[in-house]
């Protein structure tokens, strides 16, 4: 709860009151403070008793806790500026909003608040006494309280609106927890759908490198497999001998990537828990081990299971008599074609109809590109439509920076913000946290006119300035609960419920003003200032900065801040949300370059698996270029050459499949975000296409010089 001034006898009532675990009182204040040499936006919390924290616990990481002229930072501060214990920051505070000193003791660690760097916000805890000093009030301003039932929350609530009714401390309506949310909960739900998504695309090219693996070792033994035919090998013995033969790759395949997954994860929960300010240990969860392994071997078998077939399925004479080299030349399609293009150099058109005598294997080679291709072209698209979607958020609010006040003035305080050089124009905005239905929601109210918000209209329209009963609501809160256009809602304040028919949808899916609630309802200012009991009245205004101010945006804060600073006024930089929220987008592009970084190796080994194959297959053959003269330089090109006709193939293809598999990908993380549009620029055909020829390119290197290195005389004695 928020209260003002209540006394130290007020815990001690509280605690009395059935289902209350704990309390706690606080005093909490929301400043700016130079860091460095940077201002940041900092919320100082003071505490009675470091020693006696009941609620909401603090662990000390490095340092002591601190004196009355002395701080303990966040310890993520420190990824914001280089900070130091005894070294000073200074803070603006009281009436004359004052820059004061204090002390960094040290550095703590607060669970479930995000790092600082996401949140572009420092916590700073203080004697409870130091806050109390910068507030002018003798008493506490925040209570916490912890339940033994969360679900006879209810109760306790009237309960304790009633204590503080009966002894006359102000307060506001209770802040509870959901325990279903916590603060970066949607960003780490995203990471877990790409980690799933890529995963199972993973699984799927692992069992096509097993089988290219198999497909390999049968065509090199192939004369090895009828000579064990024709001593009395059976089918079932052969295919037994090259299902376990996939059985052992994978269970080293297995045991590597339990090892490897084991660092990864290792590594994700570091990261996970300095972003979200927990405290992570390595533990070992058989369950997850056991399926590791019960997945990669089973991978493996099912990816042997072609090969295997095959191979036992060749016969004696089949396989004693295989050469190498096949009559087949101007019978397929391709060569057909090919011989009317009289210009393609001979080496080039016979690497293009090489492409046409394995079929089959080119076939699965090439849907094994061009799914990393279509990754790849999936992974951008998404990355550059996410990263869009934050730019419109910031398109919609043409806000450049925003003023909280301290206390509540009139509207008109608009004209003294005007006053101001630094300032091209103010509005008065208001906001609250109201309910429709059973969702929590943020109710904004906006000027008629209001230059500093550009709706963004999915269907009707925005409201006028002259009409009390309309609303226009977000697209995910309309969503979320079937509302359309026409529709009549309910929005109720705890204290006011009003009734309001919808006339539009806005795309609006920006949380750095509304904290976790991203549904909204936009209603005309002095309607929700009536819903809120505050005509004519506020604390908040939307600024734009002059340009000449814009570029020295943190001074001309500053100056505003010092000018108005008998209303204890906070700025909020537009710029630096922005700067928060792509640091936040940040985490997800990281992993989406990290799969398709993975997905990538894998094409590019199933690419050097089938040319090695076909390397494999043509010794003779090599041995009779050798024989009319072929150089090393020719032998490269042809398969080289090869290599590129897969790659460019690959990317026709990819770009079709990544298409599709962008819009899922972003559906996915649309379920545990907001509503983005789907970006596919042309610049990412361009892109696709310098991914997929040079993968191939570098995946048929090795291939093409083992050939060049192949003698004459090997390569024909070869049987």
């Amino acid at each position: 709860y928020w209260v003002w001034d209540a006394p130290a006898g007020l815990k001690r009532v509280l605690q009395t009151i059935p289902n209350v675990a704990g309390v706690e009182l606080r005093n909490t204040y929301y400043t700016r403070a130079r860091l460095g040499d940077d201002w940041y936006d900092v919320y100082f919390v003071g505490i009675e008793d470091f020693a006696q924290m009941e609620v909401s616990r603090i662990d000390l990481r490095e340092g002591r806790f601190p004196g009355m002229t002395e701080a303990l930072l966040e310890i993520s501060a420190k990824d914001l500026a280089p900070l130091e214990i005894g070294q000073q920051i200074i803070y603006r505070s009281g009436p004359d909003h004052e820059e004061r000193p204090l002390t960094i003791s040290g550095f703590a660690q607060s669970p479930a608040q995000p790092s600082s760097v996401f949140l572009n916000l420092v916590r700073a805890y203080v004697p409870a006494a130091q806050v109390r000093r910068m507030l002018g009030i003798s008493g506490s301003n925040q209570v916490l309280i912890k339940l033994h039932d969360f679900g006879q929350r209810n109760e306790t609530m009237d309960a304790m609106a009633r204590a503080f009714d009966k002894r006359g401390i102000s307060h506001g309506a209770a802040q509870v927890r959901d325990p279903d949310y916590f603060e970066g909960k949607r960003e780490l739900d995203a990471l877990v759908q790409i980690m799933y998504a890529f995963s199972a695309l993973g699984l799927l090219i692992s069992a096509f490198l097993v089988a290219n693996t198999l497909a390999a070792i049968v065509a090199e033994q192939t004369r090895d497999i009828g000579i064990m035919k024709s001593i009395g090998g059976s089918r079932g013995r052969i295919l037994g001998l090259y299902l376990v033969a996939g059985g052992l790759y994978g269970l080293l395949g297995t045991l590597g990537g339990l090892l490897l997954g084991t660092v990864v994860s290792w590594l994700l929960l570091r990261y996970a828990g300095w972003a979200l300010n927990l405290v992570v240990s390595p533990r070992a969860s058989p369950p997850g081990l056991a399926l590791g392994a019960m997945v990669g071997l089973s991978v493996s078998v099912l990816g042997a299971l072609g090969p295997a077939r095959q191979a036992a399925a060749l016969s004696v004479r089949e396989a004693l008599g295989s050469h190498g080299i096949r009559s087949a030349y101007k019978q397929a399609w391709l060569d057909q074609a090919l011989e009317r293009l009289k210009r393609i150099p001979p080496l080039v058109a016979m690497a293009c109809r090489n492409l046409a005598r394995r079929a089959g294997r080119n076939l699965v080679t090439l849907l094994f590109m061009a799914t990393a291709t279509a990754a790849f072209l999936a992974a951008q698209s998404t990355s550059q439509s996410v990263n869009t979607a934050i730019d419109r958020i910031f398109d919609t609010y043409r806000a450049d920076a925003w003023v909280y006040l301290g206390e509540v003035v009139s509207n008109h305080f608009t004209g003294s913000l005007v006053a101001m050089p630094e300032v091209e124009h103010a509005e008065a905005w208001a906001s609250a946290n109201v309910w429709v239905g059973l969702a929590p929601v943020r109710l904004w109210g906006f000027p008629g006119d209001t230059q500093l918000y550009q709706a963004n209209m999915a269907a009707g329209r925005w409201f006028l300035p002259t009409e009390r009963e309309t609303a226009v609501v977000s697209t995910d809160l309309a969503q979320e609960q079937g509302i359309q256009v026409g529709d009549v809602i309910q929005v109720d304040t705890g204290t006011v419920t009003r009734r309001f028919r919808v006339v539009g949808l806005a795309v609006d899916n920006a949380v750095f003003l509304g904290g976790p609630m991203a549904g909204k309802v936009f209603v005309p200012r002095e309607t929700a200032e009536r819903m809120i009991q505050r005509q004519g009245r506020g604390y908040f205004f939307a600024l734009r900065l002059e340009p000449w101010a814009l570029a020295n945006e943190d001074d001309a804060l500053n100056r505003i801040e010092r000018r108005f600073r008998y209303l204890r006024p906070v700025t909020e930089s537009a710029r630096r949300d922005m700067e928060s929220a792509r640091q936040q987008s940040r985490l997800l592009s990281i992993a989406l370059y990290v799969m398709t970084v993975l997905i990538a190796v894998a094409g590019g080994l199933g690419v050097m698996n089938t040319l090695t194959l076909n390397v494999l297959e043509r010794r003779r053959e090599i041995g009779v270029m050798r024989a009319i003269g072929a150089s090393n330089v020719n032998l490269v090109q042809v398969f080289v050459t090869e290599g590129l006709a897969l790659g460019l193939l690959s990317w026709a293809l990819g770009t079709a499949l990544g298409y599709p598999a962008g819009r899922l990908l972003l559906l996915l993380l649309e379920g545990v975000l907001f509503e983005i549009d789907y970006i596919f620029a042309l610049w990412l055909l361009v892109v696709g296409a310098l991914f997929s020829v040079l993968l191939a390119a570098l995946a048929s290197l090795i291939p093409a010089l083992a050939a060049a290195r192949l003698p004459a005389q090997e390569a024909l004695r070869y049987e």
